[in-house]
């Protein structure tokens, strides 16, 4: 098993992929970039002055992204305020630090403004303009952002397209009685009989408590139904009850997937042809990024006391690969290689910890999970 995390490096232009437009914009700025499988804190990274931002930041171009997502971090220094900025994509922001207020206006309109806080996340309507502000006065506010920057330059590859074009939606954010940045978010009940919750804000994805269990034998967990309503964007939390892992999957490329809570817990990632030698092993932590490669098989692990949740942000639906039959999508735990499970309980071990798998699941291909499977203890 090997653990390859991140580094500083220059842009490699000889990846699999071929030298795109948005690897061309990525080599002109002047920040900071990290490469590799995994960011293990995004909040301790080197950050730099990016003139296009006017503050200090990093860009992610991990391994995962591979030409369809990106994720940057911003600095705010206390008590600052930095430059108005928009694009012709949305953007979507996680705080990973700090306290402030985000100001959000189409020239011409009323700004709308709304409080944020550490663990808040939320959405940037496509062509509006938005100011970040830092209410703290003794120290940084850090937030991540999640776009489909290098998509959309796969289909203009002119910079100025993106941050220089003066179209804007007005209806989006004005048009909207509730208030497009509503603190409550609205329930919609989905034909399976879950409850998704539409809302551009989440105050504080730790403590939302909105959640249901889904996926399966071997794949459980629990889910907070997050929804951005008339948004390409589709976030995910993920909550998995300490002493438990779920089954290893694989999908398409560009999920960007970050720790949200202290807890403690590893995601397991390997191509599909390869062994434990080729295991990448990430880091599953607050502020840890990862984004698993295009169809690796990558499992959830949590080896903490305590639950353990994650944001996901997926890119749009035809890239994750839903839409094709795969046999081999999920690997059922009695398939599953034995030194997984060997490793779960030694780190669990570790921690002072035993397992709550059941054992027959590793032996019965029939095995069904108990109802409180998730809440028992």
């Amino acid at each position: 098993m090997t653990t390859k995390g991140t580094s500083e490096q220059p842009l490699n232009t000889g990846r699999d992929r071929s030298y795109s437009a948005y690897d061309r914009w990525l080599a002109e700025q002047d920040v900071p970039i990290q490469t590799g499988y995994y960011v293990e804190d995004a909040r301790e990274i080197k950050r730099g002055w990016w003139a296009l931002r006017g503050c200090p930041a990093a860009i992610l171009n991990l391994k995962g992204h591979e030409g369809v997502t990106e994720a940057h971090v911003l600095e705010i220094p206390p008590g600052e305020t930095i430059p108005p900025f928009r694009m012709a994509i949305e953007d979507v922001v996680y705080v990973m630090e700090g306290q402030g207020i985000c100001t959000v206006w189409a020239e011409g309109h009323p700004k709308v403004s709304f409080e944020w806080q550490k663990h808040s996340l939320f959405r940037i309507p496509t062509n509006y303009y938005y100011q970040l502000s830092n209410a703290r006065g003794g120290s940084s506010a850090l937030t991540l952002h999640i776009s489909y920057l290098p998509l959309a330059m796969t289909t203009n590859s002119n910079p100025k397209y993106i941050f220089d074009n003066p179209f804007v939606d007005t209806g989006e954010l004005y048009g909207d009685e509730s208030g497009f940045y509503a603190h409550e978010a609205r329930a919609v009940k989905r034909a399976n009989g879950g409850t998704e919750w539409y809302g551009n804000f989440f105050p504080d994805l730790t403590v939302w408590d909105k959640l249901e269990a889904y996926g399966g034998d071997g794949r459980w967990a629990m889910g907070g139904g997050l929804t951005f309503p008339n948004s390409s964007h589709r976030p995910g939390l993920m909550v998995l009850p300490s002493r438990r892992y779920r089954g290893a999957h694989r999908h398409g490329l560009g999920v960007t997937i970050i720790g949200i809570q202290e807890a403690k817990g590893l995601v397991l990632m390997w191509p599909p042809e390869g062994g434990p030698d080729d295991v990448i092993e990430t880091p599953w932590q607050e502020g840890s990024v990862f984004v698993p490669p295009n169809m690796w098989y990558h499992q959830h692990i949590n080896t903490g006391g305590t639950e353990n949740r994650q944001l996901r942000l997926f890119p749009p639906r035809p890239i994750m690969n839903y839409s094709m039959y795969d046999p081999r999508q999920y690997v059922p735990f009695v398939e599953e290689e034995t030194w997984v499970k060997e490793k779960f309980e030694a780190d669990l071990a570790k921690n002072g910890l035993t397992s709550l798998m059941p054992d027959e699941a590793f032996t019965n291909p029939d095995f069904k999970f108990p109802a409180d499977f998730l809440t028992k203890d």
